[in-house]
Order: structure tokens, then sequence, then C-alpha cells
């Protein structure tokens, strides 16, 4: 948890406001969802940006930290995942989260 003085606090600010997901037009063959627990084949590709790094917020000044928010790793900026159109309104609207994602299936297109 943030404040707590761990190995090393996350940046401060998460969501909507550090985040940005762009569509991608892609050919390939269909991936799964990679929400948990979902097995649709009708995706689409979106590629995680985040923003928090252009904020320029330092994580050691505790003044700045925005109460209730965590970070998002930033190695998960520039991936792309694959998913239906139910779970990427969902992530849109706040549902669901990064943490109810599969990580590990994160496809690298360039």
């Amino acid at each position: 948890m943030m404040g707590d003085q761990n190995l090393s606090d996350p940046r401060p600010v998460d969501g909507a406001l550090s985040l940005a997901l762009i569509r991608l037009a892609y050919d390939e063959p269909s991936y799964s969802c990679i929400a948990h627990f979902c097995d649709r084949m009708d995706t689409v590709f979106y590629r995680v940006r985040l923003l928090q790094n252009r904020l320029n917020v330092n994580p050691s000044v505790e003044e700045k930290w925005v109460s209730g928010m965590g970070a998002i790793h930033e190695s998960l900026n520039r991936k792309c995942l694959p998913l239906c159109s139910d779970h990427i309104n969902d992530l849109y609207m706040g549902k669901i989260t990064l943490q109810d994602i599969d990580c590990t299936s994160f496809v690298d297109v360039d």
C-alpha cells in the first residue's frame, strides 16, 4: 500500500487520468479475450499507453499523492491486449481494472 515506506512506493496516480487505450487495426488470427474467465474470440486489440509519466509526479513527495489511488506498473506501457467488447466497456466504465486481466497474455505488436 502506498505510504507504508515499503521498498519502493508506486507512483501516486492511477485510473482514467493516467491510462489511454488505443484501438489497433490488426489482421492476424483472433486471440481470446484476456479478461479472467472469458473465452470469447471476437476481440479487438488495444494498446496500453501510460500517461502518468507525463505528469512528472515525484513519488517521494507525499503531499502530491492522490488519496486512494494506486499506480500502473511501467512494464504495461505500450503492451497490446485483446479484449472483447464487453470487457473493454467494463474497463472504460471502471467495472474491472487491469488487475482483472491476465497480464501473462499480453501480445507485442510492432
